[in-house]
């Protein structure tokens, strides 16, 4: 294959793996407060067909929109345990997060901020990938698919490992003044998929919230391709 996307996850196989070692105590995080938290009484009194809507649920999320000509998709279930779930839902924000500053252009954009832990890896690489796509010009079209979601508990509380599949065969660079797909260099098309771990952690303020605190990655694992 000729032509390729210039992904996000192009760093990961270089990323040291620190889905161990990151599991430390909570870093700083910002006050974020929702509507309602604390209010125990109502809950209490929600019946359990009329589940009370939980903190994270209230929370202001930032809103992502992407253009016509850019798709990333999530095909998997989610899982039955409740924690899973939501630190699946929010690994799935933190990846689409890093694709829409890409297509805004905008290393500090504050969607990708909302999904991690303040000057975590997972920061770091977020950032830095937004502005490797800005320094060369390049946004993204096409579909970028990821599939094959598992999540297992972490070392440390309140921590989960997400690991799922994404397939990079049908997005491409975009050179962001022309429109034009941009060509790449991967000829095996086992090169376009990868497995994707994010290790992500439950805020100790607001239950249900989860952010990513590392991610790392490996090119052509069987698994997914």
């Amino acid at each position: 294959m000729n032509r390729r996307t210039l992904p996000a996850v192009t760093a990961l196989a270089t990323v040291t793996a620190l889905l161990l070692t990151a599991c430390g105590g909570e870093s700083s995080e910002p006050d974020e407060k929702s509507p309602g938290a604390g209010k125990s009484s109502a809950e209490a009194s929600a019946s359990p067909s009329e589940k009370a809507p939980s903190a994270a649920d209230q929370l202001d999320r930032p809103e992502m929109k992407f253009p016509s000509d850019f798709k990333i998709t999530f095909d998997w279930q989610e899982p039955s345990d409740p924690d899973a779930a939501a630190a699946l839902g929010d690994a799935e924000n933190y990846i689409k997060a890093i694709h829409y500053g890409i297509i805004k252009q905008d290393p500090e954009d504050a969607a990708y901020k909302f999904y991690i832990e303040p000057f975590s890896q997972a920061h770091t690489y977020a950032k830095d990938q937004i502005q490797q796509y800005v320094d060369g010009g390049w946004s993204l079209m096409g579909e970028l698919q990821n599939t094959d979601a598992k999540v297992v508990k972490g070392d440390a509380a309140r921590t989960r490992l997400v690991t799922f599949c994404q397939d990079e065969s049908k997005a491409f660079g975009k050179d962001v003044e022309t429109g034009e797909e941009v060509s790449g260099n991967a000829n095996d098309p086992k090169d376009l998929h990868y497995s994707i771990t994010v290790l992500m952690r439950e805020s100790e303020k607001t239950d249900g919230y989860w952010r990513a605190v590392s991610i790392e990655g490996e090119q052509g694992a069987a698994e997914c391709v």
